[in-house]
């Protein structure tokens, strides 16, 4: 047993314990009566078959009670705990033991034959045996019972640090987001106040889907989809045919499926910021959902000089999906198109 008593010797280990007790008293008699078969003198394999029955089923019980009052009592000392529950538990056991083989023994017509043997040590000795047994098998019970709820207390406890860990992620990467979108509002409205007006009413209603899901970690794909068109438009809406874009759903019932929210929007960002987008060579955007999977891709055309990019979009997006799934993105790039690809779950617990 562990120093902790108490912790460990809850209601649902003790229900797992009385369990056990029915289960080796019909294992105990089962084997009793295939003796029971094999023997000549049947009344007296019967009536001892019934003898080691009852005294499974009692004693196994008894010390369940046992365990239970000096958990109760001295929960909190360990050596005064087994001092007592081993000291009442053989004790008590020796006796039941002794005092069934002289009422079985009569029975069965065999006690006289005993009595001119040293019986009284010797089925001593097999009690402190059956005894020993039936605790270790309790111990076990309660060992396993209360690492099962350690591995369930960890399981809780690193889900919580997991979502944590996304939310942090996630708030990383809407700050950015909303300071280069002020900037480009700024920037509209001095240059074209209708076009600016309209993408401040693009802004707010993606910031109203954006606080809605601020503390989601899984989000409907066509949720996101419908995230994506928004910011898509808003981008249209600064960069005019410098950008092109389609989305294609091979599947429509994905649309149900579920994905890590806010993991396509900084995709669709980092596409536009590390590409260099013209008339001339507009950059070209594409969403695609095929199979079990989640697609988006864009033509490359590098800028000349870099922007001093950290990369953070990425590996944040790249952590928060590993996070949630314990797998990697696919990412590819043969220098041409870049895109990036991750399954679709079929229901909103599958990532967790």
């Amino acid at each position: 047993m562990l120093s902790s008593i108490k912790k460990n010797v809850t209601s649902a280990a003790l229900r797992d314990v009385y369990r056990l007790n029915f289960v080796l008293t019909g294992l105990v008699f089962l084997c009793s009566l295939i003796f029971l078969l094999l023997s000549e003198d049947r009344w007296v394999t019967t009536v001892m078959a019934l003898k080691s029955a009852i005294y499974i089923f009692s004693i196994s019980f008894i010390q369940s009670y046992i365990l239970r009052y000096c958990m109760a009592k001295y929960g909190e000392n360990l050596l005064l705990f087994r001092l007592w529950r081993y000291g009442l538990s053989y004790l008590i056991g020796i006796s039941i033991y002794l005092l069934l083989w002289q009422i079985f023994g009569s029975v069965a017509g065999i006690l006289p034959r005993l009595q001119n043997t040293p019986w009284m040590l010797t089925y001593s000795l097999v009690a402190v045996m059956i005894v020993t047994i039936i605790n270790i098998l309790h111990d076990f019970v309660i060992l396993h019972h209360s690492k099962i709820q350690t591995d369930l207390e960890n399981s809780r406890l690193q889900m919580k640090n997991t979502e944590a860990e996304n939310l942090l992620l996630k708030q990383q990467i809407q700050p950015h987001f909303l300071f280069n979108a002020l900037s480009t509002l700024k920037t509209l409205y001095k240059s074209n106040p209708e076009k600016g007006e309209h993408y401040l009413l693009q802004l707010a209603d993606f910031l109203r889907v954006a606080v809605s899901h601020n503390k989601k970690f899984t989000a409907a794909l066509q949720e996101e989809l419908a995230i994506c068109r928004n910011y898509l438009e808003m981008q249209k809406i600064r960069f005019g045919d410098s950008l092109d874009w389609e989305l294609v759903i091979e599947n429509p019932e994905k649309l149900k499926g579920y994905i890590p929210s806010f993991s396509l929007q900084p995709l669709l960002e980092n596409a536009i910021k590390h590409n260099v987008l013209t008339r001339e060579r507009p950059l070209k955007i594409k969403i695609h959902q095929f199979e079990d999977s989640i697609e988006v891709s864009n033509i490359i055309n590098s800028k000349e000089y870099g922007n001093g990019s950290t990369g953070s979009g990425l590996a944040n997006l790249w952590e928060r999906y590993y996070l949630l799934t314990g797998d990697n993105l696919i990412v590819q790039n043969d220098g041409h198109i870049f895109l990036v690809r991750f399954k679709i779950a079929t229901d909103e617990g599958h990532y967790h």
